[in-house]
């Protein structure tokens, strides 16, 4: 439409208000309603976007910590491995030492057995020699009582000869 007449044709306001007026309007409002339409598609894409480098970081982020964590989880378990080596080492020492104390405890054992052995062994030699020595000092005494009973009868027959 033109309004400022610059066609050649003059233009009828009245029929023009009430006839085309209408449908500019709608047209107008078909495309404001447009625009609003993509205005929103816009703006959902500028949000989309800035969710997106959003998303982006965040992920970046997490890579650098899930880094972060597998080389930590690395060191611990390479010191765990360390410390299974150190461990297994000191269980192989210790299961040596043990079978070396339990061989000699045996033979310990064996010779303190043989020794209370000899020594029973020897008190029951010692326990016979003093039953001798006893039954041979009873023996003794008993010579010695009648050898003091024949020196004094002796002594007093010699008393009477001399007297």
């Amino acid at each position: 439409m033109d309004v400022s007449n610059d066609i050649q044709q003059p233009v009828d306001m009245v029929s023009y208000i009430t006839k085309q007026l209408p449908k500019d309007l709608l047209q107008l409002i078909a495309v404001r309603d447009e625009l609003a339409k993509r205005q929103g598609a816009i703006n959902a894409v500028e949000d989309a976007n800035k969710l997106k480098e959003q998303a982006t970081v965040a992920l970046d982020t997490a890579k650098a910590d899930a880094a972060t964590m597998l080389a930590d989880a690395q060191t611990a378990l390479d010191a765990a491995k360390a410390a299974k080596k150190a461990l297994d080492a000191r269980e192989k020492d210790l299961s040596a030492q043990e079978n070396a104390f339990n061989t000699d405890s045996e033979k310990t054992a064996k010779d303190q057995a043989a020794r209370d052995q000899s020594l029973q062994a020897r008190e029951l030699a010692a326990t016979e020699r003093e039953t001798g020595l006893d039954a041979a000092a009873a023996t003794l005494r008993a010579a010695q009582k009648a050898l003091d009973a024949r020196v004094t009868a002796f002594q007093d027959k010699v008393a009477a000869l001399t007297a």
